[in-house]
């Protein structure tokens, strides 16, 4: 009997062994196994070596475009097969196509309408739904064809994937039940797992009879962006574009701000450092990057964006940014996707401008910046914004008043002892005929962000910024909504009460000047965010409604208290990181479009007023 247990006993240590051997990853036991550097994380793994197992769930032909739901194999973890499901889709053309891969953002999923817009451009493309979200409702009640991540789970919880193993998104490397490894590892990261289904929707690429497996990008979009940039080395990619996410330095606080960065969710920062971070993987991406973003992005903070490319080994980079807004790139930014992969991707030259010349220089307490756009025969403007706001996130990016000097734009600014400065140009550029994006909008032009120039102090002090000269106005619309941006054309919103030369004293009250109408009743809606602060500083969401109406100049004039949050909080003109203004025709129940040039016969003037100009 216990002859029959013992070789019981070898045999279930054999069929676990067995098991464990057909695991895409064998476990790291001991610390001196685990990878220190990115490189050496990705060594040993090669995204050919397993068999894709394609299954075409459902197949659509429309307009000249064949679209995919399919599912592939990922890998196999903890003994259970990873399957992840994707929309496959590519130009009926009978050709080998210049391809690449979409990787949605958190809380997204694939999409059935983008991968159909793209191969209208002449791309096959794989949107890969690794969240797992039900993709076609109709067709699969179920979700039988969806995403299966098996015995791991990188997903970030139940509320989006219904096979959740955990209650939320894993950022550590210590391990869990459901990791890869049973000891601290960069493949207890989440990132670790949806790297590994990128590269190996990179080979599904490969292997397609509609593709041209030496035409082969990577795109993706916040969370997704990320991942761009955790596969930008793979040396099969000719070009690549992370949108609003793929900054590396994430573990670091942004300068003289405590709690700016993530460094708090790790045990083992300089392991996460070395081998998940993005800054990890930039200096070996040979590929041509088009860093597309916004100028307040909280996922891929602006200065962060720089940092990242000043790893690369090339020069062949650039950085596109609308103004004035958070995680929502525009028409101007977008456009720059397509003509950055039918550029390096598809061979059809698009005459890109190189990213613009810049000088930046400190002399006896003034900074001198210059740029010099390549590409005049269709530059529209060059603009230069600048900041002394640490906080890339809330800063609020004022226009300076610009010179040009032959083929250069100049601008000078004051240097504050004890405060930063930031300054960059964005340059606009006309296209040769008009482009119609992904959702329908269109644009006869795009931007591009010289290189970013800062000066920090070492010893940074926020009092200075009480010695800088104040103003109350926060815009009188004088110049249009150039420091507001939309996302909507009717609505605007701004970062101007993060400007440290605005007087944003507690005992300032808020004035709003209209031009109404007699008998044309407005509903006025404000809306405020007191985020992304920092040290424990913000105050949430706020807002404020009323009808307004009058005949000629009517001024409202509101105090903070006149602003609800739903715990109850008070708010404080100096903790306001954006601020956003609506108006609605109370009769025709139809918003008034705020970023009209004529907008301003309504809205005259918003400015923070002292006590006896209040009332």
């Amino acid at each position: 009997m216990l002859q029959s247990a013992g070789l019981f006993s070898i045999f279930s240590i054999f069929c676990v062994l067995a098991l464990l051997a057909k695991d895409t990853f064998s476990p790291y036991t001991r610390a001196d196994e685990v990878p220190q550097s990115a490189t050496a994380l990705w060594k040993s793994y090669d995204s050919k070596a397993e068999p894709l197992e394609v299954k075409v769930h459902h197949e659509w032909k429309e307009g000249g475009v064949v679209s995919r739901l399919v599912s592939f194999n990922v890998g196999t973890f903890k003994g259970a097969g990873a399957r992840i499901a994707a929309y496959y889709c590519f130009p009926e053309n009978g050709k080998k196509n210049p391809a690449f891969v979409w990787s949605h953002g958190g809380g997204q999923r694939a999409d059935r309408r983008r991968g159909h817009y793209y191969a209208s451009q002449g791309f096959a493309t794989i949107d890969i739904n690794w969240l797992g979200r039900p993709l076609e409702a109709d067709l699969d009640p179920e979700n039988k064809w969806g995403t299966d991540w098996g015995a791991v789970d990188p997903s970030q919880g139940p509320r989006f994937y219904s096979k959740a193993l955990r209650k939320g998104w894993k950022r550590s490397l210590q391990a869990d039940e459901y990791t890869i490894d049973p000891i601290a590892s960069p493949r207890n990261a989440n990132w670790f797992l949806l790297a590994v289904a990128a590269r190996r929707a990179i080979t599904f690429l490969e292997e397609q009879a509609e593709v041209d497996p030496e035409r082969l990008g990577f795109t993706g979009f916040s969370m997704g962006g990320t991942i761009t940039s955790m596969t930008a080395f793979d040396p099969r990619l000719k070009a690549v574009a992370p949108f609003v996410g793929g900054t590396g330095f994430l573990h670091i606080d942004f300068p003289g701000i405590p709690r700016t960065s993530i460094s708090n969710h790790f045990k083992n920062p300089d392991l996460y450092q070395k081998t998940i971070d993005p800054s990890a993987y930039w200096p070996s991406a040979k590929c041509p990057v088009m860093f597309i973003t916004s100028s307040n992005d909280f996922h891929s903070a602006f200065a962060r964006i720089y940092q990242s490319m000043d790893l690369l080994p090339h020069q062949n980079w650039r950085v596109t940014s609308n103004l004035h807004a958070n995680h929502g790139p525009g028409p101007e930014q977008w456009v720059l996707l397509n003509l950055w992969f039918q550029e390096h991707l598809a061979g059809r030259e698009q005459n890109i401008p190189r990213t613009p010349l810049s000088t930046f220089s400190i002399e006896n307490g003034q900074a001198h910046f210059s740029a010099i756009p390549y590409g005049l025969d269709r530059l529209v403007e060059t603009e230069i914004y600048y900041s002394f706001d640490p906080n890339c996130v809330t800063r609020f990016w004022k226009r300076a008043s610009a010179t040009k000097k032959g083929d250069a734009w100049e601008a000078n600014f004051k240097v504050h002892s004890k405060l930063p400065l930031y300054v960059f140009a964005l340059c606009r550029y006309k296209l040769a005929e008009e482009a119609v994006l992904e959702r329908g909008n269109t644009t006869m032009t795009y931007t591009l962000n010289s290189y970013l120039h800062s000066h920090i102090p070492e010893d940074i002090d926020f009092g200075a910024i009480t010695r800088l000269p104040k103003t109350g106005l926060v815009d009188d619309f004088s110049k249009g909504i150039g420091s507001w941006s939309s996302r909507d054309q009717f609505s605007i919103r701004t970062y101007k009460f993060q400007d440290p030369e605005l007087d944003t004293s507690a005992e300032r009250k808020l004035a709003l000047i209209f031009n109404l109408k007699k008998d044309q009743p407005l509903l006025l809606g404000l809306g405020v965010d007191s985020k992304f602060l920092g040290n424990g500083r913000d105050l949430g969401s706020f807002n404020h409604g009323r009808r307004i109406e009058g005949d000629g100049p009517t001024t409202i004039t509101l105090t903070p208290a006149d602003f609800k949050s739903k715990d109850g909080k008070p708010l404080e003109w100096s903790r306001i990181t954006t601020f956003s203004i609506s108006l609605t025709d109370q009769r025709t129940k139809q918003k008034i479009k705020l970023t009209d040039s004529n907008a301003r016969q309504v809205l005259r003037r918003i400015e923070l007023v002292s006590e006896a100009k209040g009332n």
